[in-house]
């Protein structure tokens, strides 16, 4: 009996994890405004009673889908709860660091900077308060830096502009005069934002 709840589980996860997935490919595919139970459902190769069942909708799918890894690797459950105790001093550099990686992690992810278009353009408030939990969760785990007024509001600021210069890059070539579709310019943006919490902390 008990193997037999174990199989059922691994299948239910399994079964899961392709509605996940098929999310990012509908959005890749088809655009924001196709996503929708019937297409996932097709395009995962399920029964959309599934989708129902697991996730309540499409917006409790999309609750879902931005706390894995196929979102961002940064509101991923999993990199959350891998984030070590942090000492004050070395607060900064975490943070810097995270960033960093959501920043590279959406220039590689069209899904989801279409999807903050989407949500932006559509008012949708599913994600940004899920995004809201998720960032508030880091912030925990790290802690204020230590001669910063306002670290949340530091931060709020900085991803918001990582926010806007991602979804740019896929419509323009420059910022001024950083160039958006070159290594290059993305470093100018990296070392900025580096700068940006190391000058906050003194």
């Amino acid at each position: 009996m008990a193997t037999l709840v174990k199989v059922k589980k691994r299948d239910r996860e399994r079964t899961k994890g392709k509605i996940l997935k098929a999310v990012g490919e509908v959005i890749e595919q088809y655009g924001t405004e196709k996503v929708g139970v019937n297409l996932i459902a097709r395009t995962a190769g399920v029964n959309k009673v599934l989708i129902y069942r697991y996730f309540g909708g499409v917006d409790g799918l999309m609750e879902q889908y931005v706390k894995t890894g196929q979102y961002t690797f940064t509101t991923s459950v999993d990199f959350i709860e891998s984030i070590p105790p942090t000492a004050p001093e070395e607060r900064g550099q975490t943070m810097a660091r995270i960033l960093l990686i959501a920043m590279n992690d959406l220039r590689e992810r069209k899904a989801t900077r279409d999807l903050l278009r989407w949500e932006i353009g559509a008012g949708r408030p599913v994600l940004s308060e899920t995004r809201n939990e998720v960032g508030a969760r880091i912030l925990e785990k790290i802690g204020d830096l230590p001669n910063c007024p306002d670290t949340s509001g530091l931060i709020a600021f900085i991803s918001a502009g990582i926010y806007y210069l991602t979804i740019s890059a896929d419509y323009r070539d420059k910022m001024i005069d950083v160039d958006l579709q070159s290594e290059e310019g993305w470093k100018r943006i990296e070392n900025i934002v580096v700068s940006i919490i190391a000058n906050s902390e003194k």
